[in-house]
């Protein structure tokens, strides 16, 4: 391993000039030795879909300059790294996530990318929209120094929906303007495009801002992504028009196939706790339809399921047991992937692009080996082997983001009426396991000493939203339903995609505790039964992330998880459930820090139905 050469730099795109192109043809003439010969290798040809059995492939520099059964020999120098393929199953192109938010890993970007690496993903383009609706432009190029730290190919796109809506739903730590986007797409070659329009009503109703964003990032010849859930063909079609390329919200395979039809490209995600494979694989199983306009993305995945299960090397072991071919698997996840970003110098294992190689031990099982990211080794042997280097230092501001005011006493979470004993019949949002849609519910509380009160043997919680970002007392709240929540409170400040703190429990005094110790904190998640603290998770970084390494993150979530299955939250990354409360983007009904919200209408609903005095 020693005598593998150390990643010195990374270039995100293929810069021409005449004298790399003379020296690329000297490389694949054999004229100028290679860096790296992998010999007797079998490939993914993800171009005719199909396995090239041992091969041999020349590295230049960051360059693949040579792929087939060439004369090892006229290519090999003094000091040329020869790699025996014969000893892993197969080599594919890197792995491509072309839809993550890097903060929903509760990562820094180094960490994150220090996690993925070692699954096999070499690229990757978020959208820092996260950190962005907390600490603003300010935020997203704090990522952006983060990330040129690291070995990783990590692009962004410009946020276009700072705040998700223009609608005034919820409210904001800071908000992004058109020129703050055009700064952003010029001034930095990380930006790929304008990230997910969300604000689906900004579009149907013309708002001139977000269709100047739009423009912009298209007249830039950047990508414009999307975010158009359950939006039926009338409303999708106008949405469409504008240009916006693909999105990732597709749950069911109608959706998914109106969408190509109408020549938008879908991301099939599969998350931590939002999962669209096994529904959209059905298109390729039984429908066998033509995977062109297919790719994977992530998301929205935590720590805890890239350390244990994996990233996109995940998604593509689910993918073949649900029946895809693994071959279609890879060309979605990384040639299909790439060229929904325009990324030509990335996707496939031939010569004049990028050497993002891996190597696998398995392939039906997508086990990584070695990880070679722009002709240098990264992993080896299933171990990172990079030298980071420094530590990027977050500024004082980015850990000082929770800004509440003063909560003075349970009550203040509960929804007050003007009857002292009674029966109410309110409005509450029905979640559902493994979806980010919710539905709109009616259930029974009841009503003691003036509030709304939810019964412990009920699967029904209270839900409330503070605002975080500027003191103003703001508390929006309501009810929840398909949580299964017996007892206790859950309070966190990740709650999309504004941020605010969200808290469910059943029993304001725990939600009382569970908000205070969160503020003390300064952001993260905390679970509380009968008044103690028994779960904590630290995320001083904006409230999102952990400034430790990502084992320890590991530790901290697995011991968090262990204490919400005592409040009965069991399900997978129910957190990360609990987050999506209050997203005024996604049908049906959300809770933010101003209300009760219909999606579909884009207004406030009253949460109480009717009431009956006993």
């Amino acid at each position: 391993m020693n005598n593998i050469p150390a990643l010195t730099s990374r270039r995100l795109r293929k810069k021409y000039d005449v004298n790399l192109l003379s020296d690329l043809i000297k490389a694949s003439r054999g004229e100028i030795k290679s860096t790296i010969i992998i010999k007797n290798i079998n490939i993914v040809d993800v171009l005719l879909g199909d396995i090239r059995e041992k091969v041999n492939i020349a590295i230049w520099r960051d360059f693949i300059v040579r792929v087939g059964y060439f004369d090892v020999d006229k290519f090999r120098g003094n000091n040329t790294l020869i790699v025996d393929g014969s000893k892993v199953e197969m080599a594919v192109p890197g792995f491509i996530d072309p839809h993550v938010h890097i903060e929903s890993s509760l990562l820094t970007v180094q960490e994150f990318a220090r996690a993925v690496l070692l699954h096999g993903t070499t690229t990757v383009a978020a959208d820092p929209h996260e950190i962005a609706n907390i600490l603003g432009r300010e935020g997203i190029e704090m990522f952006i120094k983060e990330s040129r730290l690291t070995p990783l190919r990590v692009f962004f796109y410009a946020p276009s929906c700072v705040p998700p809506t223009r609608k005034g739903l919820d409210t904001p730590g800071s908000i992004l303007s058109i020129n703050d986007i055009r700064d952003l797409l010029s001034n930095y070659e990380e930006m790929i495009g304008l990230g997910e329009v969300m604000d689906f009503h900004g579009v149907l109703n013309l708002n001139e801002e977000l269709l100047e964003e739009i423009v912009l990032a298209i007249n830039m010849g950047k990508i414009v992504d999307g975010h158009a859930p359950q939006l039926p063909e009338e409303v999708l079609i106008p949405y469409i028009i504008t240009g916006i390329n693909g999105d990732h919200e597709s749950i069911m395979t109608d959706e998914a196939l109106t969408k190509l039809r109408n020549g938008m490209r879908v991301l099939i995600r599969e998350g931590s706790a939002w999962k669209d494979l096994e529904e959209l694989s059905k298109m390729l199983t039984y429908m066998r339809i033509n995977t062109r306009y297919l790719s994977f993305c992530s998301d929205d995945l935590n720590v805890l399921d890239i350390v244990k299960e994996g990233h996109i090397d995940r998604i593509l072991r689910e993918a073949v047991s649900y029946g895809i071919d693994p071959i279609t698997a890879v060309q979605m996840a990384t040639l299909n992937a790439a060229e929904y970003l325009g990324l030509r110098e990335l996707g496939a294992i031939v010569p004049g692009r990028f050497a993002d190689i891996v190597l696998l031990k398995n392939f039906r099982r997508f086990i990584v080996s070695d990880v070679i990211l722009g002709g240098q080794y990264v992993v080896k042997d299933g171990k990172y082997i990079y030298d980071h280097g420094p530590k990027f230092k977050y500024p004082a501001k980015a850990y000082k983001t929770i800004n509440i005011g003063k909560l003075k006493s349970p009550n203040e979470l509960l929804i007050k009426v003007n009857v002292v004993k009674g029966l109410a019949e309110v409005i509450a949002v029905r979640v559902i396991p493994g979806k980010t849609v919710t539905k709109k519910d009616r259930v029974k509380v009841k009503v003691d000493g003036g509030y709304l009160r939810v019964s412990s043997d009920e699967d029904v919680a209270y839900v409330g939203v503070i605002e975080r970002h500027h003191a103003t007392g703001n508390i929006g709240k309501g009810f929840v339903v398909g949580l299964g929540m017996k007892d206790g409170a859950l309070a966190q400040s990740i709650a999309h995609d504004t941020h605010n703190i969200v808290v469910v429990g059943k029993d304001p005094r725990d939600m009382y505790k569970a908000v205070t110790e969160l503020t003390r904190l300064g952001g993260g998640m905390v679970c509380v039964i009968n008044g103690r603290v028994v779960g904590k998770v630290s995320l001083p970084i904006a409230g999102l992330m952990s400034d430790k390494v990502f084992e320890e993150v590991v530790s901290e979530v697995e011991e968090f998880i262990d204490a919400l299955r005592r409040l009965n939250l069991s399900y997978h990354a129910v957190f990360m459930t609990v987050a999506l409360l209050t997203l005024p983007v996604i049908p049906e009904v959300r809770v933010t820090d101003k209300g009760l919200v219909d999606v579909i209408e884009g207004k406030f609903l009253d949460p109480i139905v009717s009431v009956r005095e006993e």
